[in-house]
Parts: C-alpha cells; sequence; structure tokens
C-alpha cells in the first residue's frame, strides 16, 4: 500500500505517525524533511527534486511524509499524491492546526482518493470532540480517527522498529503496549480504507 501523510501545517506530527505507521506496515518511510540519520529505515528526497525517484515510485509498500507546501500541492508532493492508495492529515485541536488541516484536504480532495484525518497529540477528550465536530462540520463526513499524547512516538524515534515491535515483551512498558494497541487500531482502518 501507498500513503502520503502530508499537512501544509508543520509540527502537527506527521513524521511520528508516518514513521510508525511506516514500522508497523513494514514499509519503506520517506520524507522531505532532513532526517536524523539514526534510523537505517528513511529515505529522505533531496528538496529539490520536482518528482519522486523512478526507483522510489516503484514501491508498493511506502509511506510518504511530505510537507512544506503552501496554497497549492508541491510538484513532488502532487507526483506521491497520484502513486498514493490512500492521505492521512494529522492535526493538533488547536485552531490554526484544524484550519491547517481544511486546507490540505481541501488541496487534495480533487485526487479522489480517501483522505483521512487523525487528530494527534490530546489529552482532553472534551478538546477531541470539539475538533472532530468542528472539521465534519466542515469538511463533511471525512474519516476522522484519534491518537491520544503519549510518549510512543519519542520512544520509537529513540529505539526504532525493533523496540516498537517487541514493546510487548519488554518489562515495566505495559502503558506503551495499551497505546501501541490503540496505535495499531488506527492503522488497521487506514489501511482498511485504503483498500476500498
Amino acid at each position: 500500500m501507498r500513503i502520503l501523510v502530508t499537512s501544509i501545517k508543520g509540527g502537527v506530527g506527521k513524521s511520528s505517525i508516518a514513521s510508525c505507521l511506516a514500522a508497523y506496515l513494514d514499509s519503506l518511510y520517506v520524507t522531505n524533511d532532513l532526517i536524523s540519520g539514526n534510523n537505517d529505515d528513511e529515505n529522505q528526497i533531496e528538496p529539490n527534486r520536482k518528482r519522486i525517484p523512478l526507483a522510489l515510485s516503484r514501491v508498493r509498500d511506502i509511506v510518504y511524509d511530505f510537507g512544506a507546501m503552501y496554497s497549492q500541492l508541491d510538484s513532488k508532493i502532487a507526483h506521491a499524491a497520484d502513486l498514493c492508495d490512500v492521505f492521512i492529515i494529522p492535526t493538533l485541536t488547536d485552531v490554526r492546526s484544524l484550519k491547517g488541516a481544511i486546507q490540505t484536504y481541501e488541496l487534495l480532495k480533487a485526487k479522489e482518493t480517501p483522505i483521512v484525518i487523525i487528530i494527534n497529540n490530546f489529552t482532553s477528550e472534551k478538546k477531541f470532540n470539539a475538533a472532530k465536530e468542528y472539521l465534519l462540520k466542515q469538511l463533511g463526513q471525512v474519516p476522522i480517527l484519534a491518537i491520544r499524547k503519549t510518549t510512543l512516538f519519542e520512544r520509537f524515534a529513540e529505539n526504532g522498529k525493533t523496540w516498537l515491535s517487541n514493546i510487548h515483551n519488554e518489562h515495566g512498558e505495559w502503558q506503551l503496549s495499551k497505546s501501541k494497541k490503540a496505535h495499531d487500531k488506527v492503522y488497521d482502518t487506514i489501511v482498511r480504507i485504503g483498500k476500498s
């Protein structure tokens, strides 16, 4: 499956979601952001490239983590969008992030590919419900999923894919194991939507 994780707004969890999703699906992770260099599974597309390199465009199981677009789709993002089975737009619950999610949705909807919005990194159920209601009012019946605030993303970035896959075996990691199960349900839903 080919998945594009993108948003016009920075700091909403694109890279965290994309890298964990790629690990969960055992897919190639590709970004246009500067990469940390501590993960062998990361692949960066140079900022000046206009299209996805041919070798990467042929990969069947891939998660693109692309940001840095403004009032129109960057040519590289548009090319990735043409290749993908599903789009993911992460957002936080604040107004700027929600408006960024709406702008991103408006840019992508012409592609007629399923779009999923993930409200990310929230602690208040009340704020989540208000954000979801706002998005549904603005966009109609778009799938909206939830990923609560957790240290899972940071720990994955620090410890990698092997740690993530073995989290249920780690002593004292029961809370993160619970978070991982919640994430897995979100990722399973994305796969189901992408295949429909």
